[in-house]
């Protein structure tokens, strides 16, 4: 109980011993301060008295001295002095007359000077010598006159002085007549010894007509200086010092005249020194090891006077005070002390109650009860003790839970697996088991995260990490971050687990399949640590990233040795670049229209001296994974830029060249800028650079890259989107960033004959993009029947071997002129063909003008064709597979693109139909062409023109086969059973449903549609026909589920209620009823649907219902944003 009593008292103590010492503290500073700045004023006060003294002084002494100079000047006679040579006006020199009579003058003009100025030196209090001193150079004879006062008697003349043999001053550095001349003004020199007594000089040089004459002087003692700063005394040994403007001292009590300051220990910082004078700054200094306080100001002449009082003066009466005050508080501390203790006594009691219950707390006997004035403060305490553990340790817990594991899907985190990880690999190598590292990857989540948004995307890593450490054991499991885990695993049963993953991924997004990558690092292969075995398993992993479905890999020899040609190429790089084995090939993109070279992509190809050739599959991710893949693509832009001007030279016409970026590119540097100023430094319009980038790529950092897209785009460069199609392929990055060209990745041509499905996906893309008024080209293009299908679709541009293989530049010109090479696109033709490729086929509002509201909706199945037209031969130029069909079924001929001249008798069958497309040709207008084929069938055409070649003068125009009718008995048209005239497109229908012949063709038309078909009869409602989109949408496996149902069969009441709603309407209309409105999918999505019902008769006079259904939802937000934008 002492201790605590002691605490206390002593506790007590220094409160207030600290209180008091504070306010000793306070007292001190506050009266140190006071202290400093009295004596600062009084210093200030001493040195402005002594400063009005001495300026007062110098000024009538430099007073004195410019009056005479002023009398000097003005009694020389310029023009006596020019004429007798002293003023030289030429390179003449001065003649022996000349030089007698300039003597004879200055000696006249000496002489009536003395007088002069004898009386103003006489009243100039303190000269002990005044003197005037010709230039030698100007008079070799007369030196001038020279005054000095001798004793108590006045100003005595003395022998002129000799300035040519004056020896120089110890403390000048010359001789005084040098130190005065050359400061070419009025000023004070000194102090100096002359004549063996320290005096200070002012002078004053005489001028006349630019020609230095000679020199005015006045001499003070230094003593006189002295006499006035010596009997100044600050407190006991404070005194005044002056010092000259070079630093000397004039007067000081310890020093010499002419002592310097650094003899002196002057300890200052100079920059203290800088002003005129110290004003109410306290500048703190040594002297001779002694602490002094000083103040100063700087003469009119550059002299100054210092004040300094030694620090301990100063404030010697505060120290005093500040002792008396601390033997009081001693004194004082003393009398607490005692009562601070006599009142712990009356406490301790109680205290020492407290302390016995808490002992028997500490021994865990929590039965005490302590009873003091009648409350139990101790039970409340021990409860409230208890809580605050308990508390405590619940929060260390989690806080550890937080720190060692992943907030997401609580497993261990990075670093704790590590741990974790060593531990059970120590354990599984104790046991004889081999140890392997697990790297899981999750396909496409990133896609995933932009369609159904974030937190579905937690939900699936969340799933996953739950199938893992079911299988792996929560502890062996670890969250890397974003969608990558790691596992250690016995490799006898990393298979079976794996297995069993994979099998679980089956059902794991919502009973829908989860698609992961894995790669493995078996440990026997090098035991190495544990992170360098994550990497490596991150390494196999990463093998299979192009893959969609779901892999496993095994680290082998052979990664080992591509990590080790990915370091030979890293280290290598600039080496490569610098000495040539980098090379850029150059692939055709040919113009599907004319078959001509339209673009070029730049390809790099690595071919190492060691190595020999690297693929780029090799050299690129390797080059990515150091962000230094830039360096390679600005490489590649600069050979593509000397490419282009060698090109130009060989008379080769150029066409836009395409570059392949990298996402690193946009990390690593701002490659916009980099691009920009290459080309522009090259000369070379922007246009002519095409920079493509992988859908990839803008996935990684959407908002980022549709920055950087922007800017390119700004700056007049191209964009495409390259490897579309590749992997999770989004619409909405079409959507949200305006691309010039779509490339579509060689997959699609890989699978050309596996089936119609690529083919089908393939065209509804160019559909889109069409529609998206986006560009297409299709890469990996191998056979002609794929050079056709593409051309039928509407792909603007192709891409392949079948038209050539990489080649460096050297190869193009060597082939040009040859037979058989490719013929570059006449850059004044590209706008031709480039028109006829923008037309889309399978889009009939291409040949309807704006105004033609009732063709800018009729579906999207016509037969049609692009020809063009040269003088009296024309030719097909591109068709749909519709028109193939048109021309076998009606007309019994096969498509053909060779020419036909209007003027040869076998073209007579068609005269009607060929006049019509020279006539639209020649004058631009679109034309409707009703012509007989045969006896009882009519074709309705509609033919407009789109494009004129401005090198050629060929013209294209575009063809749709509106309508195939048949006359019946009575000599009506079919069609007029709808009502209405044969001559509009809304009988289209009519016609082919009549002839029996082409039922086929109907059938084979709607069951490609890439939107929803149908048709129903109009009486019973009953479906007769569908294709596959349309079943899925009824919930249906195929057609045959739906033919022979109805509307309220097939769906919920509201719904079929509704549809026949929409039957009604357009059995009521005699054109197409067009409506949109958004509606669930079958997914139970809701989208934006347009759809598009129509009236007909069958070939058995059915009235019918044709229907079409397009998901219009990414075109109807690109539409309605454009016209934001433009807004």
């Amino acid at each position: 109980m002492r201790s605590i009593r002691f605490t206390i008292t002593v506790s007590t103590v220094l409160i207030i011993l600290t209180s008091t010492m504070a306010v000793l503290g306070a007292s001190y500073l506050i009266g140190h301060n006071e202290t400093d700045q009295n004596s600062v004023r009084m210093m200030n006060l001493i040195n402005e008295d002594r400063e009005k003294t001495l300026e007062k002084y110098f000024g009538s002494i430099e007073q004195s001295a410019e009056i005479m100079a002023n009398v000097a000047i003005e009694d020389l006679d310029s023009v006596f002095l020019t004429e007798s040579g002293a003023v030289r006006t030429g390179t003449s020199e001065q003649t022996p007359e000349q030089k007698t009579a300039l003597d004879e003058y200055l000696h006249a003009y000496c002489g009536r000077l003395q007088d002069l100025f004898s009386g103003v030196a006489d009243n100039t209090q303190g000269i002990i010598s005044y003197f005037y001193c010709i230039n030698p150079e100007f008079s070799s004879s007369e030196r001038g006159f020279y005054y000095k006062k001798i004793g108590k008697t006045g100003l005595i003349e003395q022998t002129p002085l000799d300035v040519v043999n004056l020896e120089p001053e110890e403390y000048l550095d010359a001789t005084w007549y040098e130190a005065a001349v050359s400061m070419g003004r009025p000023g004070w020199v000194g102090p100096y010894v002359f004549e063996d007594q320290w005096v200070y000089s002012y002078f004053v040089p005489i001028y006349k007509a630019g020609t230095f004459i000679g020199l005015i002087g006045m001499d003070i003692s230094c003593d006189t200086l002295v006499d006035q700063l010596k009997d100044v005394r600050i407190y006991k040994t404070g005194y005044v010092c002056l010092l000259a403007a070079n630093g000397r001292v004039v007067y000081h009590p310890d020093f010499p005249i002419g002592t310097g300051k650094d003899e002196m220990q002057f300890g200052v910082d100079e920059q203290l020194l800088q002003g005129k004078n110290s004003g109410n700054a306290l500048i703190r200094c040594t002297v001779n090891n002694e602490s002094r306080q000083m103040s100063y100001s700087t003469l009119a002449n550059g002299m100054t006077l210092f004040c300094i009082v030694p620090t301990n003066e100063i404030n010697a009466p505060w120290i005093r005070l500040v002792r008396d005050i601390a033997m009081i508080a001693i004194l004082i501390i003393g009398v607490f002390a005692v009562l601070v203790s006599f009142l712990m006594g009356a406490i301790m009691h109680p205290l020492k109650q407290l302390t016995d219950a808490s002992q028997r707390l500490a021994d865990a006997d929590y039965t005490v009860d302590l009873n003091y004035e009648g409350r139990d403060e101790i039970g409340a305490l021990t409860g409230a003790f208890k809580r605050m553990r308990d508390q405590i340790r619940q929060y260390i817990e989690n806080l550890n839970h937080q720190i060692l594991y992943d907030r997401m899907t609580d497993l261990p985190n990075m670093r704790h697996f590590f741990t974790l990880a060593l531990q059970e690999k120590e354990k599984m190598q104790a046991e004889g088991l081999e140890v392997v590292m697990v790297y899981i990857d999750i396909i496409g989540i990133r896609h995933y995260n932009r369609q159904y948004g974030f937190k579905t995307g937690d939900k699936m890593i969340m799933n996953l990490a739950k199938i893992l450490a079911r299988h792996f054991g929560a502890q062996r499991i670890c969250r890397f971050g974003g969608d990558h885990f790691t596992a250690v695993a016995d490799e006898d049963r990393v298979d079976e687990i794996l297995k069993a993953v994979l099998r679980d991924c089956e059902t794991a997004i919502d009973g829908k399949r989860m698609s992961i990558r894995v790669g493995i690092y078996p440990n026997r292969l090098e035991n190495v640590d544990v992170s360098i075995a994550c990497d490596r398993a991150k390494f196999a992993c990463d093998l299979n990233r192009g893959e969609m479905s779901s892999s496993i890999a095994y680290y082998d020899e052979t990664m080992r040795k591509q990590g080790e040609m990915n370091v030979h190429i890293i280290q290598n790089l600039d080496r490569a670049l610098k000495e040539g084995w980098v090379k850029v090939y150059y692939q055709p993109i040919v113009r599907a229209a004319d078959g001509k070279v339209c673009d070029e992509e730049a390809l790099a190809r690595w071919i190492d001296p060691q190595f020999g050739f690297l693929s780029p599959g090799v050299f690129i991710p390797a080059l990515e994974e150091a962000k230094l893949i830039y360096k390679l693509d600005l490489y590649v832009v600069e050979q593509v830029l000397k490419k282009m001007k060698e090109q130009e030279r060989l008379g080769i016409y150029l066409v836009p060249q395409s570059i392949n970026l990298s996402r690193m590119d946009f990390e690593s540097c701002d490659i916009v800028e980099e691009i920009c100023r290459r080309v522009d430094e090259a000369g070379v319009d922007h246009s002519m650079i095409t920079v493509e980038i992988t859908e990839s790529i803008i996935g990684s950092n959407f908002e980022f890259m549709k920055e950087q897209i922007a800017r390119f785009r700004k700056l007049g460069f191209p964009v495409w989107m390259d490897d579309f199609g590749s992997g999770y392929s989004s619409l909405d990055g079409l959507n949200q960033i305006p691309f010039d060209l779509i490339k579509f990745n060689m997959r699609f041509m890989e699978r050309f004959d596996e089936g119609d499905e690529g083919k089908i996906i393939l065209t509804e893309l160019v559909n889109m993009a069409m529609s998206l008024k986006i560009e297409t080209v299709c890469e990996g293009v191998e056979k002609a029947e794929q050079v056709d299908f593409l051309r039928e679709i509407g792909c603007t541009r192709i891409q392949g071997f079948y038209y050539g293989r990489p080649v460096p530049f050297e190869e193009i010109a060597a082939s040009k002129g040859k037979e058989g090479a490719l013929e570059y696109e006449n850059p004044e033709e590209a706008g031709y063909y480039a028109s006829i490729s923008r037309i889309n086929l399978y889009d009939f509002s291409a040949l309807s003008n704006e105004a033609d509201s009732s063709l800018a909706h009729y579906f999207n199945t016509l037969p049609m064709c692009i020809m063009e037209v040269s003088g009296t031969r024309l030719w097909y130029s591109r068709c749909n597979q519709s028109y193939r069909d048109f021309l076998k079924r009606t007309m019994n001929v096969d498509y053909s693109t060779e020419e036909i001249d209007i003027m040869d008798s076998d073209a007579e069958s068609g005269t009607l139909f060929l006049r019509g497309v020279m006539q639209c040709a020649r004058d631009g207008k679109r034309a409707v062409i009703d012509e007989y084929v045969g006896s009882e069938t009519v074709v309705h055409t509609m033919i407009r023109r789109i494009a004129v070649n401005p090198v050629t003068n060929t013209t294209a125009v575009a063809v749709a086969v509106l309508a195939v009718s048949t006359e019946t008995a009575d000599g009506a048209d079919a069609g007029q059973k709808a009502g209405g005239s044969a001559d509009t497109p809304r009988y289209m229908a009519h016609g082919l449903s009549t002839t029996s012949e082409l039922k086929d063709t109907i059938i084979s038309l709607l069951d490609n549609m890439p939107c929803l078909t149908f048709t129903k009869l109009a009486k019973t409602g009953v479906y007769i026909a569908c294709n596959q989109a349309f079943a899925e949408y009824a919930h249906k496996d195929s057609p045959a589920g739906v033919i022979g149902l109805t509307d309220s069969l097939i769906f919920d009441e509201k719904t079929a209620s509704h549809f026949m709603e929409d039957d009604k309407k357009a059995l009521s209309m005699n054109e197409p009823y067009v409506f949109i409105e958004d509606v669930l999918d079958a997914a139970g999505n809701r989208r934006c649907f347009q759809t598009t019902k129509l009236k007909y008769y069958n070939f058995n006079s059915q009235l019918c219902i044709l229907g079409m259904c397009q998901d219009v939802t990414d075109i109807v937000r690109v539409r309605r944003e454009n016209a934001e934008e433009k807004a």
